[in-house]
């Protein structure tokens, strides 16, 4: 990991802790300041975690959208590796995926952001 690498991944974990406690748009804003250090390879990383962020800020209050951010930021997400700056984002795929099925087959009031929130882990 190179010393950029290094500061990329402090934000991006720093990210990962405004979205697990439920604030996605600070997540995706965090992510979204560091973009014009972000180098090419690492751009569907940090584009598909923004996307994915506002899709879920979009879900938890109710603004039309949310879909099809979650959709497109998994797009992004779908071929990079499962450990990703130092988070595992296998998890945080299959939930997206989970709950993007829900919300096409009209079940969007089955997705629970309370009481099981999506999570961006560290990756172990």
């Amino acid at each position: 990991m190179t010393p950029g690498d290094e500061e990329l991944r402090r934000v991006v974990l720093a990210a990962a802790r405004e979205f697990n406690a439920g604030r996605y748009f600070e997540a995706h804003e965090a992510l979204e300041e560091a973009l014009d250090d972000v180098p090419d390879a690492l751009w569907p990383l940090f584009l598909g975690l923004i996307q994915v962020a506002v899709g879920y800020h979009k879900l938890a209050h109710g603004f039309a959208g949310a879909a099809r951010m979650l959709e497109i930021g998994l797009v992004k997400l779908a071929p990079l590796p499962g450990d990703a700056l130092g988070v595992a984002l296998g998890a945080l795929r299959d939930r997206a995926a989970a709950d993007l099925a829900k919300l096409h087959a009209g079940q969007g009031d089955a997705v629970d952001l309370r009481a099981a929130p999506p999570r961006l882990l560290p990756a172990r």
